[in-house]
């Protein structure tokens, strides 16, 4: 009975971290004049066009969704144009972190 309760409980936990996870990354929408802006990799990273990737930081552009623990857009260029792609894309922006 005890092996039991011990499995139950370990199974429980595990479905709660799970759970707990972000719901993924967003791709933002196409809009008038996106495909000059950037482009979005197989990843799932925007990458914005006219600039040395190499040495631009990745952003994580946190916005609003539907789902309970939130959703992201990862970007890679300037943190001005990746917070104007996501509003352009009708993304709320609710926080962006950069990862120099």
């Amino acid at each position: 009975m005890k092996k039991v309760m011990v499995l139950l409980k370990a199974m429980l936990i595990l479905l709660f971290l799970t759970s707990c996870a972000s719901h993924g990354t967003t791709v933002p929408k196409a809009f008038i004049g996106s495909a000059e802006i950037f482009q979005v990799d197989d990843t799932g990273t925007v990458k914005v066009k006219g600039y040395n990737l190499k040495y631009q930081p990745t952003h994580w552009a946190f916005v609003h969704c539907d789902y309970w623990s939130g959703c992201y857009m990862r970007c890679q260029g300037p943190k001005k144009i990746c917070k104007s792609i996501a509003e352009k894309s009708d993304l709320k922006v609710i926080n962006i972190l950069t990862n120099h």
